[in-house]
This record gives structure tokens, C-alpha cells and sequence, in this order.
């Protein structure tokens, strides 16, 4: 067709005008190339940015099945609708597949059943704990039929939320790499949104207790058994260093002794950059007391060979199996049923444990951000786990907002300060040395310092303090109810700071004359000689002679028990 030929030549003409004018649009050639030539470039631009294998193979397959599942051939034909539509048949369950005839089956009998490798089989028996028969790994290894349904149902079961949004982010990437490469103009993709993985945790970590953690390092010590290499002293260290330094299981293999400095000050672990995650330099402190027993673990291991080297680290799950079984050792279960399901101890939840602990011992977000290397303090709040006791020990802390009697609930409804003048409060009789009488259930509540009639749920009421613990000072004066606020977590006695009474018109305590004995402050404690009140005298008292009535101008003291002094 002659008019046709001529437009094309035109279009051609006007082309190379814009060329030479240095009008054209880079990205216009490049949205006649297939999507796969991209992607390759893109592995090539990971690459050369430092990621690693492990991560370069998964983005790269995850875009590629992306790209294949939605039919997307060229850059033009992203459509977020198709991809939204894939991504969601993704987490749709399927029909389980049917197995053949027998009792037992091999494992390659089972991979070529899923359409998966041997090695992905036997991963997924050691992640999930089924039960295998026959010696070895080989041929001589029968899965029984049980074995093998567990394994098809998992295989049917759709993908979850976490894995849904490794797609999204992969594919999103991709994308971006194209629009700031000027492949394209906008990213087509960018308006898919990441799913709430809170719905559906396929697999939970949970933390380890402090006791829980004592424990696993006395049964790794006392191991006899070895596990790729590692002895049971081995793995004693291996989850010491893991549990004070919060290191993943990669960066761990890759430590070596002269990583260690344990003479310092300040004893530390570095982590070079090309073995950590962020591709980033890790100095991390280390305790004393760690520090003091790596000493002499470390003498004997090479300067320059990982201290636990070996196949343990990889991604075929080695490092859950061996903690597992130093776990069962200890008596600690491996999976225990929370709100959400099964939450398992593997051996990520040493890095769990550790900023939990971090966090359940005061240290503020950004510091435990910063140990964890983490880039957000969102990430960091997953790794930090909270249970019950520790709310409860965190509201406990609160101050207590129950007045003191019903009848000041409307005058004054927080704590008086203690130098204002208030109502008595019943105290022990000075001369009796007996409590005072309760009559009613409303007495009982002034003296417990609850409002009668208040349900308090679970807690414990805000007690003031035992009564037979001091006797007041020799003075008429009123008592004062303030109280000591700053009880540890999960207290749930708030006992008077002192027994000090402020006199009418002043605001500070003067000196007072005590009837009971007492300790000295520190800076008298180390004097032999005693002033006795009674006598007048300053003459020195033998190292036997019992405490005295004294005066003291010190405000910090301890009052003690007849009983106790009595026995002493």
C-alpha cells in the first residue's frame, strides 16, 4: 500500500529529527524489549548493589512467576488488576492431591508427587517435625502414608499474607528499578498494597524465658552428642553468643575468634559488612560476664577460621533441627499453642529473646533498635514480644489514684503530698504496741487504703504498710500518709517511705528522738563510738555494747524489728 509506505517513512523521518534535535524519549525503545531482558538486567543491578544470592534467586523467581502467571510480555501490558487477580488465587486452598497405593514411600517418590526436590521434602519434615522411617537419609528412608498426607494438605493449602507481600514487594521493585532507570515513564504497579499478615501467621516465634534460656545452655553443655561438627560445648556458646548479641544465624557462622574483643573495657563482636544483612559494619557490646567465659573458650579455635563453622546456618532448616534437639534435652517445648496458634522456639527466637529482654529491662525503642540493626523501630517492635505479666507489671507501676478514706474521694482524689495537714490515719498504739481495733468492713478499707465497695478485679489493693514493721516516734503529731510510689514491676504493696511527721506550721521534719534501735548512715557506720542521749556522755562504747537511744541529724535510715535485734 503506497500511503501506507508513506506514513511510515514520515513517522521514520520525524523519529530521526527527534533524534538528531535530542528530543526523543529514552524509555521509548526500551518498551519495545521483552520484560525478561529486563529482568536480567535487573539481577545484574542487584548484584553489582551487594545483595545477596539467597536474595537476588528469590526476588528475581518471584518477579519471573509474577510476570508469567499475569501473561505481562512487555512492559505495557502491566495491569495492577490482573496482578491484584493472580495474587489473590495465590492464597485460595486447593484440593489435596491423591497419593498411590501404600503404606510407605520413598522420598523421591514424594518430591516427584509435590512437583518439589528431595531437599525440599526433607526440609520440610524436619520445619514440620514428621515422622520418618529407616536409617539415613537415603534410600533406605520410608516416609509413611501419614507423612505424605501431612505433606500434600500443607501443599494445598493457599500461600499466606507474608508471602503474598514478598511478591508485592518484589514486583514493586522491579517496577521502580524500571521508572529510575528511565525504562518507563511510571510505575504500573505501584498502586498494589501489601495484605495484613496479623489474620494469618503461618508460623509464629515465640521467645525464650530467661529460665528457659538457662536451661537450653546447661543441656547444650552437658551434650555428648555432635551435630554437623558442633559439640555440645560447641552450641553452649553458639546460643550464649546468640542470646547476648542477637546475631542471625548467617552472621554467627561467620564469626571468627579475632571478630572477638574481650580484653577491652568494654568487650565487643564486630561483624564485617559483607556478612551482614544490611550490608553494613556491626560493633556489638557484649556483657562481662559472656565476655569472661569466651575467654578460654576461644584460645584453642584458629585465629582465622569461623568459630562455628559448617552446614548448620543454611537455609535447609539445620539450625531449627539442632535447637530442637538440645531443646528436648532441656525439657522445653518446642511448640507451644498461643492466640494465635502454635508459636515455635527455633533458632530465630534467640534473636526474639534477646531484644525482648532488652525491652522487658527498661532499654528504650531507639537503643534496641540500634543493637538490632533493624532501619524502622516498627520492625524492631515485632522482634520485642509483650505477654500479660508484662502489662500487668507495668500498670502496677501506676500511681494509686484510690483516696485514702471514702470521705475525701470528692475533696481531694490523689494522694496528699505529705507536708500538708490531713486527717489521722489509725496507727499502731505506742504503748500497747497494738493495732487498732476494726470494727467494720469500712474501717478495714480506710486502713488497707481502698475505697470500700470498689472491685479491683485481680489486682491487689495498694496497701499501706504493715503496721507491726515500725512503731511511730514519740509525738503527738499526726501521721502522714504519703507513700513510696516507685515499687518494681508487678509490686503490689505501696509502703510508706518513712516514718517521719511533719510539724504543725512547717514543712520539713525536724530532729527526732527514736525509742527503737537503729542503723547508722554509711558515713557513720564505720565509727566505734556511740553518743549516748541518756548519759550525756561521748565517751566511747565497746564494740559489744547494743544500740542506744541516739539522735541523728541523718535523714536515711532503717528501722529494724525488735525480734530481729532481739536474736542478733
Amino acid at each position: 500500500d503506497l500511503k501506507a509506505t508513506e506514513q511510515i517513512a514520515a513517522e521514520a523521518e520525524r523519529r530521526v529529527a527527534r533524534v538528531r534535535a535530542g528530543l526523543i524519549d529514552p524509555a521509548e525503545e526500551h518498551l519495545r524489549r521483552p520484560l525478561a531482558d529486563h529482568l536480567r538486567d535487573y539481577a545484574a543491578h542487584l548484584a553489582a548493589k551487594g545483595d545477596t544470592d539467597k536474595h537476588i534467586r528469590l526476588t528475581i523467581g518471584r518477579v519471573a512467576a509474577l510476570l508469567s502467571g499475569c501473561g505481562f510480555v512487555f512492559p505495557l501490558d502491566a495491569d495492577p488488576a490482573r496482578a491484584a487477580e493472580w495474587l489473590s488465587t495465590l492464597r485460595r486452598d486447593g484440593a489435596p492431591m491423591p497419593i498411590p497405593a501404600g503404606e510407605s514411600f520413598t522420598p523421591g517418590e514424594v518430591a516427584r508427587l509435590l512437583g518439589v526436590t528431595v531437599s525440599a521434602v526433607t526440609a520440610a519434615l524436619r520445619r514440620s517435625g514428621l515422622a520418618a522411617t529407616g536409617v539415613g537419609k537415603g534410600k533406605a528412608r520410608r516416609l509413611p502414608r501419614s507423612t505424605v498426607e501431612a505433606l500434600t494438605a500443607d501443599r494445598a493449602k493457599g500461600s499466606g499474607p507474608q508471602t503474598i507481600n514478598h511478591y508485592v514487594r518484589a514486583v514493586r521493585g522491579f517496577f521502580r528499578w524500571l521508572v529510575r532507570a528511565r525504562r518507563m515513564g511510571a510505575n504500573p504497579l505501584d498502586t498494589l498494597t501489601l495484605v495484613n499478615v496479623a489474620v494469618d501467621v503461618r508460623r509464629i516465634r515465640r521467645e525464650l524465658t530467661t529460665i528457659e534460656l538457662r536451661q537450653l545452655l546447661d543441656a547444650a553443655r552437658a551434650s555428648a552428642q555432635t551435630f554437623r561438627g558442633l559439640t555440645g560445648t560447641d552450641r553452649h556458646f553458639l546460643y550464649l553468643v546468640a542470646a547476648t548479641t542477637g546475631f542471625r544465624a548467617s552472621a554467627l557462622s561467620r564469626l571468627t575468634p579475632g571478630d572477638f574483643e574481650l580484653h577491652a573495657d568494654s568487650p565487643t563482636v564486630t561483624l564485617t559488612a559483607r556478612f551482614a544483612k544490611n550490608r553494613k559494619t556491626k560493633v556489638q557490646p557484649l556483657p562481662a560476664d559472656v565476655a569472661v567465659a569466651l575467654r578460654d573458650y576461644l584460645v584453642s579455635k584458629p585465629a582465622r577460621s569461623p568459630v562455628w563453622g559448617g552446614t548448620w546456618s543454611g537455609a535447609e532448616g539445620h539450625g531449627a533441627e539442632m535447637i530442637r534437639i538440645d531443646l528436648e534435652a532441656a525439657g522445653i517445648p518446642y511448640a507451644v499453642e498461643g492466640p494465635d496458634g502454635p508459636e515455635y522456639a527455633d533458632f530465630h527466637s534467640l534473636r526474639h529473646s534477646y531484644l525482648t529482654m532488652l525491652g522487658r529491662h527498661g532499654v528504650d525503642l531507639r537503643t534496641t533498635q540500634e543493637l538490632a540493626g533493624h532501619s524502622t523501630p516498627l520492625l524492631t517492635a515485632r522482634y520485642s514480644h509483650r505477654r500479660l505479666y508484662d502489662l500487668a507489671g507495668a500498670v502496677d507501676r501506676l500511681p494509686s489514684l484510690v483516696p485514702t478514706r471514702p470521705s475525701d474521694a470528692g475533696a481531694a482524689p490523689l494522694r496528699l503530698t505529705g507536708t500538708d495537714p490531713s486527717p489521722a490515719i489509725p496507727i499502731l498504739n505506742r504503748d500497747t504496741g497494738d493495732a487498732p481495733e476494726v470494727t467494720s468492713e469500712k474501717d478495714l478499707g480506710v486502713i488497707a487504703g481502698v475505697v470500700p465497695g470498689v472491685v479491683a478485679g485481680g489486682a491487689d489493693p495498694h496497701l499501706s504498710a504493715p503496721m507491726y514493721m515500725f512503731r511511730t516516734a514519740e509525738s503527738d503529731l499526726r501521721q502522714s500518709p504519703q507513700v513510696l510510689e516507685t515499687k518494681e514491676a508487678g509490686a503490689d504493696l505501696h509502703r510508706p517511705a518513712s516514718t517521719c511527721i511533719s510539724t504543725p506550721g512547717v514543712t520539713r521534719t525536724p530532729d527526732r528522738r527514736f525509742r527503737k534501735p537503729l542503723l547508722y548512715p554509711a558515713e557513720l557506720r564505720g565509727q566505734r563510738s556511740l553518743v549516748q542521749e541518756r548519759g550525756q556522755s561521748s565517751d566511747p562504747l565497746p564494740a559489744t555494747t547494743p544500740f542506744h537511744e541516739t539522735r541523728t541529724r541523718s535523714p536515711c535510715l532503717m528501722i529494724l524489728p525488735e525480734s530481729w535485734v532481739a536474736e542478733k
